[in-house]
């Protein structure tokens, strides 16, 4: 209930009264508070949306996590794993401000995006979506771990009716890392037989049963770069032994599960699945080989310079936002421009990028790294750091919710 009710209750509380606040505490460590005036805090966020910025990344465990996260960024290093890592997530997001005479103070993304939405979100995105920032950047972790539940997600009208959000979570999966054999299960089968589908999901449930999710859904190779495009109602999952950076819609709290693989909780129950939910959302149309022509798309090219090259990985009618990439040779200057709305960035491969904005603000943005470019940004300009090619993935909204 504090996820789905308390939360949000105390974020439009929060963001209600974010322009006559006295003051900002921050009580993460409640024997060094951290206070920042009022007045501060919005003269501080007003400049931190006029440019590139990242938000402070978190991950955490999950049953079937796996330990990139811990061996090759240093996160979290005593956990039992590092399942998720939460890049930008306007929910869960914070950013680190630094204060004269050191210390800092933690502020929550979604606080900036309700004082400057339109600075941060820009207008033609403002009117979309409101206050409400609707990418979410994150990190599924599976090397050495284990695949994900096979789930969907809600359809527009069930999103809205049963879950509150008026807009629903469509997803994409880039895969980072992977290795020969590994895969991503994807959409239905041509020759799914739907009721056996449905009552050996719940068998698995009720009886304890394995499914053998092969015999429904298609699988694809989880080749390195590649874009998997998810749009809601689509049963998926990625398997073990891949780092999937997952670009999609906000919301990320309604997986609705076919099957969990029979893993327990640490309390020793079944890990709870949500079969009827599911497939009251399963879209039956997603099936054959309408996947890999629609869902698994070859990228296309949208501007060609010397030196670098941006390309469209993945867009679908239905899904508001589109996910392309930037190819930098070294020595290369890409040019680009958040006026039309923000972009978020994230480094797939390669040593990092050099982020100038027209007013003269630079950030460089490393392997793995996410940064938001607030509309407000403008133009700007990006440039290899090291010597070798770099990689960056950029998404941005496209269509309507």
């Amino acid at each position: 209930d504090l996820f789905f009710i308390d939360w949000p209750l105390l974020d439009r509380h929060r963001d209600g009264i974010g322009e006559r606040l006295d003051c900002w505490i921050d009580l993460q460590d409640s024997s060094a508070p951290s206070i920042l005036d009022g007045g501060v805090l919005r003269a501080t966020l007003a400049k931190l949306s006029s440019g590139p910025f990242r938000t402070r990344p978190t991950f955490n465990t999950g049953v079937w996590g796996g330990h990139w996260g811990q061996r090759f960024l240093g996160h979290r290093k005593d956990a039992q794993n590092t399942a998720i890592g939460y890049e930008l997530i306007a929910q869960e997001a914070g950013v680190l401000i630094g204060k004269d005479g050191g210390g800092r103070v933690e502020v929550p993304f979604q606080l900036a995006v309700s004082l400057r939405p339109r600075a941060i979100l820009g207008d033609r995105v403002y009117g979309l979506f409101g206050t409400s920032f609707p990418v979410r950047f994150d990190y599924l972790d599976t090397i050495e771990g284990g695949n994900l539940s096979l789930h969907c997600h809600p359809q527009p009208d069930y999103m809205r009716d049963v879950f509150g959000w008026p807009y629903t979570q469509h997803e994409s999966y880039y895969v980072m890392v992977s290795s020969p054999g590994r895969q991503v299960f994807l959409g239905l089968r041509a020759d799914v037989d739907l009721e056996a589908f449905h009552r050996q999901a719940h068998e698995a449930e009720n009886e304890v049963r394995p499914l053998d999710v092969a015999r429904h859904i298609q699988t694809f190779p989880a080749t390195p770069h590649q874009l998997f495009l998810i749009p809601s109602g689509t049963p998926h999952c990625s398997g073990g032994g891949n780092v999937v950076l997952e670009i999609s819609a906000t919301p990320y709290l309604y997986s609705l599960r076919f099957y969990d693989w029979l893993r327990r909780m640490s309390t020793g129950a079944p890990r709870p699945v949500h079969v009827e939910h599911a497939f009251r959302n399963l879209n039956v149309n997603r099936s054959g080989d309408a996947i890999g022509r629609e869902l698994v798309q070859r990228p296309r090219s949208l501007r060609r310079r010397t030196g670098w090259r941006e390309e469209l990985l993945g867009k679908l009618p239905e899904m508001f936002f589109e996910v392309r990439r930037i190819v930098l040779e070294p020595g290369a200057v890409s040019e680009d421009s958040s006026h039309d709305g923000f972009h978020v960035l994230n480094v797939v491969d390669g040593e990092g990028v050099l982020l100038e904005s027209a007013a003269g603000r630079t950030h460089s943005l490393v392997y793995a790294e996410t940064m938001v470019v607030p509309a407000a940004t403008g133009t700007y300009t990006l440039r290899p750091l090291g010597e070798g090619p770099v990689r960056v993935v950029k998404a941005l909204v496209s269509g309507e919710p």
